[in-house]
């Protein structure tokens, strides 16, 4: 008796987890119901071993096992009712996880409890009359009923209750778990009162009965047909099923809109929009993405339908798939034309861009004029503050203007400068260097006494370069040198 109740418990549980999974593995309640009932699974397993095996470690070893995974399942209950009949508060992780707290702690002090053989709760001893392990109430043994009682059937009792009082349309499904969890208990407690511990663990066959009967009477766990036509009538896009004539035999709420005031059973789809008004205007592109459009003047309205033939047992029908695209359409000719308005304007930017960059190589060049005296020979007046933009520009001029001329002599004018620093001395070392590859002689003009003061700072640079005090000299000297 006992073996076929373990067996049928089994049974029932295993068809019942794969009956759930096949409905729709990937569901959140479907996944906790399996994960449920396979705990349970392992409960039954095993109570049916500790209670046929005559190996006291073995026995041991499930006690302690039995004690907290009955505290887990439970734990799994009130989240398995959380998120059938209050997803709301199911989808809030503080507040799940807070309500499993409790089971959880309670599974770990049980194991710590019994494993670490502190005896809080109850032990198993050795009996000397029959030599079989016996178990033994500790002090925490009476608070520690009272809590299972309290969070593993009070508490599943008056939620389930309250679902029942507060939504009426739960009604039918929580009474029918109350009922189970109810028998669950009685099943378990009149079992222990009459010897027969070892069927105890498959007490909860009531409650996953109540389940089973709950997913084929309601569909708790599949999408029920009530569910999915919900979902159908507030779909913002108009669906209409027509049969072999084309005639309109449904249509949800979206699409009623459209055709209102029309007698659907008398015409069909394409007379039920033209008598409202619309007209088709199906182009060469809609044919190739398998799609009609229809168009209204009176207020520019523009539908997209999309049809779908089926194949039932009356001999065939068709789905029809209407979306308003009118706010679409208009969005897309607004970015056609804002993209060819932003076309326009990066145009007009880049011939601005190309105009500004003329205009700073013309003053880039006004800014460092470049005064041939001979046809080997030119000045570089120097004006205002050289920052480091515009050492780099004089070094970008000079170079190339210098192999373009063929100079061979560079006379740079320092008069006009306002300040001298370092940046300014670092690139007039690199222009000497730069020219001196070249075959042109770097000549240092209208040098003052601050000047020359702050070129004394800068170091060695200046070695092996020629100098004169003013433009004059330099090109005195330089001409006199060539007619000597």
């Amino acid at each position: 008796m006992e073996l076929l109740l373990v067996l049928f418990t089994l049974v029932i549980l295993t068809a019942s987890i794969v009956y759930v999974l096949l409905q729709d593995w990937h569901g959140t309640a479907n996944r906790l119901f399996s994960l449920f009932t396979g705990s349970s699974l392992l409960l039954t397993c095993a109570g049916a071993v500790r209670f046929s095996s005559r190996n006291l470690d073995e026995i041991w070893l499930l006690s302690g096992l039995l004690t907290s995974l009955q505290a887990v399942i439970f734990g799994f209950l009130i989240w398995l009712i959380m998120l059938l009949f209050m997803p709301h508060r199911y989808q809030q992780p503080w507040l799940r996880w807070a309500v499993f707290t409790p089971y959880l702690l309670m599974a770990v002090g049980l194991a710590i409890d019994w494993y670490g053989r502190f005896g809080f709760v109850g032990r198993d001893v050795v009996r000397e009359t029959s030599g079989l392990l016996g178990f033994v109430r500790g002090p925490a043994f009476v608070p520690a009923f009272t809590l299972y009682i309290i969070g593993c059937i009070v508490i599943p009792l008056i939620m389930l209750i309250t679902i029942a009082i507060r939504q009426p349309t739960m009604r039918g499904p929580a009474v029918w778990l109350i009922i189970g969890t109810i028998l669950t208990f009685l099943m378990g407690y009149i079992f222990r009162e009459i010897g027969l511990v070892s069927v105890t663990y498959v007490s909860l066959l009531p409650l996953h009965l109540s389940f089973g009967w709950v997913t084929l009477r309601y569909g708790v766990f599949r999408p029920s047909q009530v569910a999915l036509q919900a979902a159908v009538e507030h779909l913002p896009d108009g669906m209409l099923v027509l049969d072999t004539q084309r005639q309109i035999r449904y249509a949800n709420r979206a699409a009623q809109r459209i055709i209102a005031g029309n007698d659907r059973n008398e015409q069909s789809f394409e007379q039920a929009l033209a008598q409202v008004g619309f007209i088709e205007q199906t182009s060469t592109e809609d044919r190739e993405r398998q799609r009609r459009r229809f168009f209204r003047p009176t207020d520019q309205t523009i539908l997209l339908a999309t049809e779908v033939p089926i194949n039932d047992a009356q001999g065939g029908a068709s789905v029809v798939l209407i979306r308003n695209v009118t706010r679409a359409e208009q969005q897309q000719a607004e970015l056609l034309a804002s993209r060819a308005a932003l076309a326009e304007r990066t145009a007009e930017l880049e011939r601005s861009l190309a105009e500004l960059q003329q205009r700073d190589e013309l003053l880039r060049r006004l800014s460092l004029p470049i005064i041939p005296l001979s046809a080997t020979m030119v000045v570089v007046p120097l004006i205002g503050i050289f920052d480091a933009a515009r050492c780099q520009s004089l070094l970008q001029l000079i170079l190339p203007e210098i192999a373009e001329r063929n100079a061979k002599i560079v006379l740079v004018d320092l008069t006009g400068l306002t300040a001298f620093d370092q940046t300014l001395a670092h690139t007039l070392y690199q222009l000497r260097d730069g020219a001196r590859l070249m075959g042109t002689q770097l000549i240092l003009c209208g040098i003052r006494p601050d000047l020359a003061e702050v070129m004394i700072h800068a170091g060695g640079i200046w070695n092996g370069l020629r100098s004169f005090a003013t433009l004059q000299d330099g090109v005195k000297a330089l001409l006199t040198n060539t007619i000597l």
